[in-house]
């Protein structure tokens, strides 16, 4: 991990770090990963950080879905593509991970 990181997501409303892709969760219980390309001062130090989605739960404001559609007859197919950062109209909790991920992107790199 780098070593400038402080903390999952104080650093991440300023232009350090870049969101690369999205690591959805595949099966009940276990966690997606949000995954950014750390820069510090304009330089890459060459380390992609995963961050929990959790970290970033309160940044959603609609509804909650609990459960997981991945590979169910309702999902288009959006998480199995790590660089796929678009939204998914699907009630599912990968979705609301989707929908949270776009307030930081998509990012310049």
């Amino acid at each position: 991990m780098c070593i400038y990181m402080e903390g999952q997501r104080r650093l991440f409303g300023r232009p350090l770090h870049l969101s690369v892709g999205f690591q959805a969760s595949s099966i009940e219980g276990e966690s997606g990963y949000y995954l950014f390309n750390h820069i510090l001062d304009g330089n890459r130090c060459d380390t992609t950080l995963a961050v929990e989605v959790e970290a970033f739960l309160s940044l959603h404001k609609g509804t909650m879905f609990a459960d997981i559609k991945f590979k169910s007859p309702l999902c288009e197919g959006h998480c199995t593509r790590v660089e796929d950062l678009s939204q998914c109209p699907v009630e599912c909790k990968n979705a609301v991970a989707r929908e949270i991920m776009q307030a930081f992107s998509p990012c310049k790199i």
